[in-house]
């Protein structure tokens, strides 16, 4: 009699009993390098009423020359609204200039301005000494090595961003705000 085989499905295993501290895990090092870079930078750029967000545009804009705000949001895989907040504020600063493209009017197009062209080479000096700061002393074997197992990471993060990677419960229904009595208000005693 022949057995009859299930098709493969997902894994069974309890993700959370091997319990893996979350000081060890890639996603929660990453993130830690990426806020202690941040904080390195920010003590620099408060000076000039910038963070690492809008230092990194300006050293993009520096290496592109011009760049379309869009082409900035796929850059730095930020949302359309923090890259726009930041734009509006490079701008207001007068470091960046932003025109409207002949080809598509709905395309808005930045350059540096000279003040912007002058702060960007600041920002991408700070960047390139703190580049070098953490990999000087790596062999060259080592640090190809680290750099292409970042960018696998990140072509599977990409990868990930519209999967369904882990069965959520649903979210608890909170009461409903109106159902809820309110407390008496407080009246003041007369002190005797």
């Amino acid at each position: 009699m022949a057995t009859k085989t299930s098709p493969p499905s997902e894994p069974t295993e309890d993700l959370t009993a091997s319990v893996l501290a979350m000081e060890d895990r890639l996603t929660f090092l990453v993130h830690t390098v990426g806020a202690r870079i941040a904080s390195v930078g920010n003590r620099h750029f408060r000076a000039h009423d910038l963070n690492h967000f809008s230092a990194r545009i300006l050293v993009l804009l520096l290496q592109h020359e011009e760049l379309r705000a869009g082409e900035l949001v796929e850059l730095m895989v930020l949302p359309q609204s923090t890259i726009s907040s930041q734009l509006q504020a490079l701008h207001a600063k007068r470091l960046i200039r932003r025109r409207r493209s002949r080809k598509d009017n709905r395309s808005v197009i930045l350059t540096l301005t000279p003040e912007g062209l002058d702060l960007a080479r600041d920002c991408d000096g700070l960047s390139l000494r703190v580049h070098h700061a953490l990999l000087d002393d790596i062999g060259e074997r080592e640090r190809r090595a680290g750099i292409e197992f970042l960018r696998k990471v990140n072509q599977r993060l990409r990868a990930m961003e519209q999967q369904e990677l882990y069965p959520f419960r649903a979210p608890a229904r909170l009461p409903d705000p109106g159902a809820i009595e309110a407390p008496p208000p407080r009246t003041k005693g007369k002190k005797p």
